[in-house]
């Protein structure tokens, strides 16, 4: 039974150009950093942003094994994720959802979600079934499909990535961006910022992390900060590290905005 339909071989056909080395190794070891992805999607995907990782649209798991997680999905999965996996009482894991929420970030990050279910029974599936079930998310959402298995092990190897290419980041993905603060008005603002980078932790940085982001280099971005609490009023002027969901602007001329999670200062003086 084929669980890759016309959709699927069309969508393969233009399969997006591998991922060209376009940012700073240390800015992009960040991507990958979170509550759900501290293991080893981290440091694979430093390496990820600037080789040619193998990544969902190179066939990296079988038929038979997306069958066996359909098995799997809906007999554990679909009462909360809904039988198209559009999401009935959880996250939807197809479609632009499952690009917005993993997008740029390594698989094994969706397999470390993946163990944590279903609500109450975490690791209750085994190790083997966890994959399956990611095989078959894979599936659904027209990655093609190959000969060889996922396994728990490659996963770390493999970016995640939609149709628009794998440098872009989606609208309303928790991102976060290195520039200078300033202010118009009651209006806060990223100036010279970096390049929007994935991140699923929406706190300020600490520790080896915290390293890495002062080492990122500014860039030509303005970001406009909505929802800015506490006021950051001691950092302006200041080079500052933005966590927030980036939201797109269609407006010629209107700079992109983050719906901040998190501000801080990384040095008190900015210059590009």
């Amino acid at each position: 039974m084929s669980v890759n339909g016309p959709r699927a071989t069309a969508r393969a056909a233009r399969r997006p150009e591998p991922r060209r080395p376009a940012l700073a190794a240390a800015a992009v070891a960040l991507a990958a950093t979170g509550a759900l992805a501290v293991s080893t999607a981290g440091l694979h995907a430093a390496g990820a942003q600037s080789t040619d990782e193998p990544s969902v649209w190179d066939g990296v798991y079988s038929e038979v094994q997306a069958e066996r997680g359909r098995k799997l999905y809906e007999a554990s999965c679909a009462r909360c994720h809904g039988d198209d996996l559009s999401g009935a009482n959880a996250r939807p894991l197809a479609g632009e959802s499952f690009i917005r929420d993993w997008g740029g970030l390594m698989l094994d990050g969706v397999l470390t979600r993946a163990r944590t279910m279903p609500p109450g029974g975490a690791g209750s599936l085994g190790e083997e079934g966890y994959v399956d079930i990611v095989a078959y998310v894979l599936s659904a959402n027209d990655f093609p499909h190959g000969e060889g298995e996922l396994t728990a092990a490659r996963a770390g190897e493999i970016l995640v990535y939609g149709e628009d290419g794998p440098d872009a980041v989606p609208n309303f993905a928790m991102v976060q961006v290195v520039g200078c603060l300033s202010r118009e008005e009651r209006t806060w603002f990223v100036t010279d910022g970096s390049e929007p980078i994935r991140t699923r932790d929406p706190e300020v940085s600490a520790g080896d992390i915290l390293e890495l982001t002062r080492a990122m280099p500014l860039g030509g971005n303005t970001f406009e900060l909505m929802y800015v609490f506490p006021s950051p009023d001691p950092y302006e002027g200041h080079r500052v590290e933005a966590k927030g969901f980036l939201i797109r602007r269609d407006d010629a001329g209107a700079a992109d905005a983050i719906n901040v999670t998190a501000v801080a200062s990384l040095s008190p003086a900015c210059a590009p």
